[in-house]
Order: structure tokens, then C-alpha cells, then sequence
């Protein structure tokens, strides 16, 4: 399935300028896409609020800007309350193509604050125009104090492109203070990437995007996506009525310990809810009690010689006994140590000489913080559907980069990693980003009700589920994360931030399955 068609495309600040440069080399004018886009914006706003709300339009001088000056026009044509503040003095304005005089008991400047806060006092919406992405200095003076109370005044804005502020190719000082907070950011041809990172978010809110008619990408776009969850469940895989167990796939968990036997339950739990036909659980045998008829469709595979971890033997008995298998997840409450150490090592080195029936891997949890002490552990031959899971401090120990690297630019890391290690990798967080070497996916769905110990584990039980049953790395990530936000925002619904948990999320995806299949 092309599930590309069903998502939004993300876009650079350099993508963006070669897209319209290659719509106007093919017959398009600047204004024609101009007007293209107020009109889009116009119509979202007719079909999104009513006639009674004050509306100000905000705006600069750049594209942006013009294209709010055009939905503005249509907006009084239809008769809805419409009030322009322009943000420059009135001389900045006389290149425009436009009859500005013809709505001038519609139009302000902004001379000084002070002026100004009456009209933005007395305004419901606010549309903001007043910078675009390719923004290259800070914001100061009257309009840094008007951005300021804006952010205060508890008002419902629209921002265009993205809030202005916010830039692709400059950073603001102060922490971004001088950056419109939006309630909906209505983004042109493309969700651009600076709104996406966790500062970026902050203030860009709600993303919708707006087709203009700019459809040439640039030779070089580096493909990126944002998932629609709705979307993503036709990746659900289908039941054959006349199948039996094996067709719907055979997975093995490895992982768990005294200090964290609930990993493991959690992780074999989201996979077999999810649909996967059999499923065994490798264990150290110090939990075998706790874990033994908590799962009982489950086969348990614990190895005499081996008390408290995971081991160089357990995988060795795995590679052993189990033929078949479809997919495997390590790491789920495994613990740190040399013991789980070399057997994540040993695993990683001999898994591509075993396991023929394999489709792919799942390392999550304390498996990548083994990982992270392995030298150069991409270079073994690893199954082609590896899958590495880290939250940001994770990924901090498996690249050596501090967290507020990754967050900055998390796209751009996937993309140098991907391709580094060669894996699909899974960026969890308040936003999460999927990516391998040839595509990268995001989700923007942030829920402090998913912030709880052992939500990762539910999500690599699910993943490592998906792949047992078929799907590749990509669709089965993909699958997996749109599952575990739809199901957090059930859970929150029901029982609250503080009420959701981990154990909660699978019954939900379930039911969402069930739904959607």
C-alpha cells in the first residue's frame, strides 16, 4: 500500500523556495499563487468560524502577508468583520499591486503600541501575517511588545505558514518570547520543519495544510510525511478467514528481570492483543513464577544454568529451539549489565545465521542501552526490518549527542543515522519521528497522559507484532505509533492525564483494530 498518498508532505525553507520556483518556471505567476492562497485561507476561515467574530488580520510585508491581504478581500466581500493591522509604516506598502485605499476604514498601522491595543483588545481572531519562514533577524521595538500581548490576550489565532517568529533559517533569541503562540497554524503547500521540532510545536499548535497548486517537488526533496492515524489503520492487516495460527505469525519477546518482570508482561501483552498467532517469552528463570499464567496463550523459554538475566546461553538455546519464529523484541526490562550485554552482542552477531522464517528485529528499552556500549554494532548483519525504538535520551547514548541536539533538529539526525546504521528508527517523545534511509515520518500528536513507564514497551510489543504478521518496518511503525496515540487519547478521555497507564493503552488499540479492520 502507497500510504505516502494519505499524509501530508513535510518541506525545508530551501525545498519550499525550489517548489515555487519550478511552479513559476512552468507557467504559474507569483500572484496567481498568491491568490491561490488567500482564497484557501479564506475558505478555511468560512468553514470554520462564523460571521459574528471580529476578525484582524496582522501582516508584514512578505508573501505571507499578501496572501492574508487577499483572504481578507474575500472575507469582507462576504460580509464578515474585518479589520487589517499593518505592522510597517504605510510607505513599505506602495510596491504592493494593490488598492489598499479602497479598505481604509478597514486598515491600521502599527506606529506605536500603545495604539494599537484597543483594536486587538476588541478582536475575536487574530490572523497572523506578519513573518514567514524565511525570517533572518530578531523581532525588537513595537512589534516585539505586540506579539508579546497578543500571546497574553488569550485570543484565537491563525497563523500562516508558520507563526511568525518562528524561522527555518534563524534562530531567535530569548527563547522564542518574540514568537506568536498559534492556536492553528494554516501551512501552504507543505508542513514546513521548523514547526515541527518540540520548541517549534510550542507555538505552531494544530497543523492544517493548504494546497495551493505548487505539486513539483525538487529533484533533492528528502521525503518526509506527517502520519494521519486515521489514515495509517488501513495498514492493519487482514485475517484470512481459512488461516490458521502460524499465518498470522510467530513472535518471541526476550527481555525481563526480578527488578522489571512488568516489561516484559506489557510488551507480550500489546502483541498478542494485536493480533500475532503464537508467542513465546525467553525469561530468566528467577521470574518464572511471577510470570507464568499472566499470559497463558504465551510459551515460556527459560534455560536451568541462567538465575537472574538474560544471557549468552538463553540466545543460544533461542537459536536452538526456535525455528520459526517471525519476529523478535529484546530489551524490555532486560537490565544493564556485561551479562545482558553479550547476549544483546551475541544476538546481534549470529541472529542473520538462524531464524530463516525471520521478516525483522525490535531492539527497545535496556537493549539499546546495551546497545550503546557495543562498538560499532551496525556494522553486523542484521536483519533487513531492524527496528530501534530510544526516547531522546536513549538516542543521546547511542549517538554521543546531547539532547538538545536531537531536539533541535530531529529530522536531520534521523536522516544521518538511518543511513549510518542502516535501521528504521523510532524517536518516541511528546512528538515522535519515524525514519529510514529513504523516508522520514513524524507524528504531532503530544499527550502527557502517554508519559508513563512502560508506554515504550507497549509500543515495541505492538510494533514487534505488526512485523510478525507481515508488515515491514515502515508500516508496522507506522501502524504501531498512530495505534498508541489514537488509544492515549481514548485513555485520556476515560481516565484523565493522571489517570492514564501503560497497562490502560492495549485494550484500546485493540478496540481500534477492531473498529478499523
Amino acid at each position: 500500500m502507497k500510504i505516502d498518498n494519505y499524509f501530508e508532505k513535510i518541506v525545508t525553507y530551501e525545498e519550499m523556495k525550489s517548489m515555487e520556483k519550478l511552479t513559476i518556471d512552468k507557467g504559474k505567476s507569483e500572484s496567481t499563487l498568491i491568490n491561490n492562497a488567500g482564497n484557501e485561507i479564506a475558505a478555511y476561515i468560512k468553514n470554520n468560524f462564523t460571521k459574528e467574530k471580529e476578525i484582524l488580520f496582522i501582516l508584514g510585508k512578505g508573501n505571507n502577508a499578501k496572501d492574508g491581504y487577499i483572504a481578507l478581500t474575500q472575507l469582507l466581500k462576504s460580509k464578515y468583520k474585518t479589520n487589517i493591522l499593518f505592522v510597517f509604516k504605510d510607505s513599505d506598502y506602495k510596491s504592493w499591486d494593490y488598492d489598499l485605499q479602497k479598505y481604509a476604514n478597514q486598515l491600521y498601522y502599527l506606529n506605536n503600541f500603545d495604539n494599537v491595543k484597543k483594536l486587538i483588545d476588541d478582536t475575536k481572531i487574530i490572523i497572523d501575517g506578519i513573518f514567514g519562514i524565511g525570517l533572518n533577524k530578531n523581532i525588537t521595538g513595537n512589534i516585539s511588545q505586540m506579539i508579546k500581548y497578543i500571546n497574553s490576550s488569550n485570543k484565537y489565532v491563525l497563523s500562516i505558514d508558520v507563526p511568525s517568529g518562528l524561522s527555518s533559517v534563524y534562530e531567535q533569541k530569548n527563547n522564542n518570547t518574540n514568537t506568536i503562540i498559534a492556536s492553528e497554524t494554516l501551512c501552504i503547500s507543505g508542513i514546513k520543519d521548523c514547526c515541527l521540532t518540540i520548541n517549534g510545536h510550542k507555538y505552531s499548535n494544530k497543523l492544517i495544510n493548504l494546497d495551493i497548486g505548487i505539486t513539483k517537488y525538487p529533484k533533492n526533496y528528502k521525503y518526509k510525511f506527517l502520519i494521519n492515524p486515521q489514515s495509517a489503520f488501513k495498514l492493519i492487516p487482514k485475517k484470512d478467514t481459512y488461516g490458521d495460527k502460524r499465518l498470522s505469525g510467530e513472535t518471541l519477546v526476550v527481555g525481563g528481570s526480578k527488578k522489571y518482570p512488568g516489561s516484559i508482561l506489557m510488551a507480550a501483552s500489546a502483541s498478542l492483543e494485536t493480533g500475532v498467532g503464537l508467542l513465546s517469552l525467553a525469561i530468566p528463570l528467577s521470574i518464572y513464577g511471577v510470570i507464568a499464567g499472566k499470559i497463558p496463550e504465551a510459551t515460556l523459554d527459560t534455560i536451568k544454568n541462567n538465575q537472574e538475566f538474560i544471557s549468552k546461553d538463553n540466545i543460544k538455546h533461542l537459536f536452538e529451539n526456535k525455528k520459526r519464529i517471525n519476529s523478535l523484541l529484546i530489551g524490555c526490562g532486560m537490565e544493564v549489565n556485561k551479562t545482558t550485554q553479550e547476549s544483546v552482542e551475541y544476538l546481534l552477531k549470529n541472529i542473520s545465521n538462524h531464524f530463516k522464517y525471520l521478516k525483522g528485529i525490535v531492539i527497545d528499552a535496556d537493549g539499546l542501552n546495551n546497545l550503546s556500549k557495543i562498538n560499532e554494532w551496525w556494522k553486523y548483519k542484521l536483519p533487513k526490518n531492524t527496528i530501534i525504538t530510544p526516547h531522546v535520551r536513549e538516542m543521546s547514548r547511542l549517538t554521543g549527542l546531547s539532547i538538545s541536539e536531537i531536539n533541535k533538529n530531529p529530522i536531520e539526525i534521523l536522516e544521518t543515522y538511518t543511513k549510518l546504521w542502516n535501521v528504521t528508527i523510532v524517536l518516541k517523545g511528546p512528538l515522535t519521528f519515524i525514519g529510514n534511509t529513504h523516508k522520514k515520518y513524524m507524528l504531532n500528536r503530544p499527550n502527557p497522559g502517554l508519559a508513563k513507564g512502560g508506554t515504550g514497551d507497549v509500543l515495541a510489543g505492538v510494533i514487534n507484532s505488526f512485523l510478525a504478521q507481515g508488515l515491514n518496518s515502515e508500516h508496522s511503525t507506522i501502524l504501531a505509533v498512530s495505534l498508541i496515540s489514537e488509544s492515549g487519547e481514548l485513555s485520556k478521555e476515560k481516565y484523565g492525564i493522571h489517570g492514564s497507564t501503560a497497562s490502560k493503552l492495549i485494550n484500546g488499540i485493540s478496540k481500534l483494530i477492531n473498529q478499523n479492520n
